[in-house]
């Protein structure tokens, strides 16, 4: 009696069928699937940071460079933060896409998940481009220096995270939220020097500047850039603007405010 070998398609058809992912799994794939193709937050979080440091690197040393560049590829990722949190997410609950999620199995907190992993997203990609442009570009910052802004920055970038959830959880009109994410984004940058050394600031701008989390943003992503200490208590601050906004937005979703 003889046997025969396997074919591949017997061999195929034996294998272990594919575990399909979980609904959160694919719902978080689908934010950041939505989030790459759209133009206005490529637009805010890397064509703009790069287009300010290719205008404003003309003059200065070379640690000016590296410290622009640092401020630019924060300003990126901040927008990251905020761009694909609040205006999207307060037009899916005005749009009562939230409501329809709670007949499937995908819970809502899904679509938390997935705009904040989606805001981290942006944040690793500014940091990411931007810092290709500097390490390529003529700023010539270290293969080291540029691995760090993608490491520190989408880590940052939960403070913003943290601030988009909350803005999307507070307002009715996605035209309200955006004009609210633009203002933050904004005034978040130039009040934290990511535009303007704080030092320039009059005294008392100064102060208000070194309580911004986008200030402590711009110090770490400055000293990865030049070669220097990033500072633990730069850290610390980062931090606790993170747990403070992430908690804000927590409570505004128990209330009920997220979904109406």
């Amino acid at each position: 009696m003889s046997t025969t070998a396997p074919t591949a398609a017997t061999a195929r058809s034996t294998r272990a069928p594919r575990r399909p992912l979980t609904p959160t799994l694919a719902y978080v794939r689908l934010e950041l699937s939505r989030t790459v193709r759209n133009p206005r937050a490529i637009l805010f979080t890397v064509m703009v940071p790069i287009l300010m440091l290719l205008v404003f690197s003309g003059g200065g040393d070379a640690d000016d460079k590296k410290a622009l560049l640092a401020s630019m590829a924060a300003y990126g990722a901040i927008g990251g933060g905020l761009f694909a949190t609040g205006p999207r997410l307060t037009a899916e609950r005005v749009s009562g896409w939230l409501r329809q999620l709670r007949a499937t199995p995908l819970s809502p907190t899904a679509a938390i998940v997935g705009k904040g992993a989606a805001g981290l997203l942006l944040a690793l990609t500014s940091a990411f481009i931007v810092g290709a442009v500097g390490r390529f570009g003529g700023t010539d910052i270290s293969t080291t220096a540029w691995i760090g802004l993608c490491v520190a920055l989408p880590l940052c970038a939960t403070v913003t995270v943290g601030l988009g959830l909350l803005v999307g959880a507070s307002f009715r009109s996605p035209e309200t939220a955006q004009g609210a994410t633009m203002l933050s984004y904004i005034g978040l940058s130039a009040l934290g020097g990511l535009w303007v050394p704080p030092d320039q600031f009059p005294t008392w701008l100064q102060d208000v500047a070194h309580v911004l989390p986008t200030f402590h943003i711009g110090e770490v992503a400055r000293a990865i850039t030049t070669g220097g200490t990033v500072g633990l208590g730069h850290c610390a601050i980062i931090a606790l603007w993170a747990v403070v906004l992430g908690g804000a937005a927590t409570v505004a979703w128990r209330r009920g405010t997220t979904v109406r």
